[in-house]
């Protein structure tokens, strides 16, 4: 490939990382969540075509494209990766002595991912192992490049945090350190590509041995040893094609074009899968009958209200109707977070509080911050606490919500006024979707 044709094909496709970094940021996120959705749902018989079509869209069309055409997920869209080659570049300008992996190192390592995978499907996803939810270094990176302050600082004292640190340790020294040995969905995919149609090829008889694209390779792929780029790690990046300076590697169709076509594909089927879910202002009263237990009055003032918690990309706004004392209904009215994970918290949270009338549920594993939002909602609605709904009405307060009276002197005659949401709780996700108020 001559050198201009080879830097038009890498600008490509950083334009194409930039623009999914930019659109997407999480994606990598979606679609290795989606794949737990499918598989949790079809192993406890919960599988739904209508409630999970915006999973099965897009794992279908990421498998599908990964099959025919190779990773170009991994090389064209995937944020976390673009970030590991931003931090390569600017440490081989620094660090200048280049570090030498050893082979045999490198393809022991390079099997570790795998091992990741199974043990979060059989042991987080399938036996539902309690596992802290702020381990996760591609959590913490979402909260990063959230833009919220307040994630950002709360993100910073976890242990996510300190592997993401070294995580890009890691990529000062490894080319997409993260990629070749610890990630679960490149290990996933990996599988999927390996008897992918397209395939980078080397013509042998121009081809000098020179070793120029395999020190180039980000994946650190041995290339000259085959007449075809076969192995699975493979995620089409094309420097190899764009060093070559004999033009011995090629691809049919031209490198820019396939990856545009695959990256065009895959951010169309999230759009897609966004616009054909659910309305998110449908409220518990829509769905199947919660059955709440009133053998006495309940603790709560009657009335409707409004509550506001924080979420990942701004607040969550909800509705509150209190009958008899009792939580008789709840109706999201609008949020900013990603709906595939807000849908994911909304009727099992939401159902949770309505039967057990209390705040204190258990969060919706894989979207535990939209959960917590909108408890953090239900609760600013209701001018109480999560850890405060138990008590009894009254007690030891002089009010029926077990309020103090102090606050009521200054105002705050909860629940009954509209209130902002404390911020302690968030969201997860970024689609910045607004619902319908019903």
């Amino acid at each position: 490939m001559s050198k201009k044709r080879g830097f038009f094909t890498q600008l490509i496709r950083h334009l194409i990382q930039f623009a999914a970094f930019i659109l997407f940021p999480g994606l990598f996120i979606m679609v290795f969540s989606a794949v737990r959705d499918l598989l949790t749902a079809f192993m406890d018989g919960s599988f739904s075509f209508n409630g999970l079509f915006p999973q099965i869209i897009l794992v279908f069309m990421v498998f599908l494209i990964t099959m025919l055409w190779g990773r170009f997920f991994c090389g064209f869209l995937c944020s976390f990766g673009m970030i590991q080659e931003l931090i390569f570049f600017f440490s081989k300008r620094i660090i200048l002595k280049k570090v030498q992996i050893p082979k045999r190192f490198d393809y022991i390592m390079k099997f570790l991912k795998y091992v990741i995978l199974v043990l979060i499907t059989a042991g987080v996803w399938l036996l539902a192992l309690p596992v802290d939810s702020s381990w996760n270094p591609w959590g913490v990176f979402g909260m990063l490049v959230s833009g919220n302050f307040s994630l950002v600082s709360s993100s910073i004292p976890t242990v996510g945090f300190a592997l993401l640190l070294a995580i890009a340790a890691g990529s000062l020294f490894v080319e997409r350190f993260f990629c070749r040995y610890l990630c679960p969905l490149g290990a996933l995919l990996a599988v999927v590509s390996g008897k992918r149609l397209y395939k980078i090829r080397r013509q042998s008889d121009s081809c000098t041995n020179c070793g120029l694209c395999t020190r180039s390779c980000s994946m650190g792929i041995e290339i000259p040893e085959n007449d075809a780029v076969v192995s699975r790690e493979c995620i089409q990046c094309m420097q190899c094609l764009a060093i070559c300076p004999k033009d011995s590697l090629s691809v049919n169709p031209a490198a820019a074009m396939a990856g545009t076509a695959a990256a065009a594909a895959i951010g169309g089927t999230v759009v897609v899968g966004n616009l054909a879910s659910f309305s998110v202002t449908e409220t518990v009263s829509q769905q199947p009958a919660v059955k709440i237990e009133k053998t006495k009055r309940g603790n709560y003032k009657d009335g409707v209200y409004m509550g506001i918690g924080e979420g990942f990309r701004g607040t969550t706004e909800v509705q509150v109707t209190v009958e008899d004392g009792y939580i008789s209904d709840i109706t999201v009215l609008s949020f900013l977070d990603d709906k595939e994970f807000f849908q994911k918290a909304q009727s099992a949270v939401i159902n949770a509080i309505l039967t057990e009338q209390t705040l204190d549920v258990s969060a919706v594993s894989g979207a535990t911050f939209s959960s917590n939002s909108i408890m953090d909602a239900v609760a600013d609605a209701l001018g109480t606490s999560p850890e405060a709904t138990e008590q009894p009405a009254g007690e030891e307060s002089g009010s029926e919500t077990g309020q103090p009276e102090e606050d009521k002197a200054n105002g705050y005659d909860h629940p009954g006024t509209q209130g902002h949401g404390r911020g302690w709780r968030s969201g997860f996700g970024g689609g910045g979707h607004r619902g319908r108020q019903n």
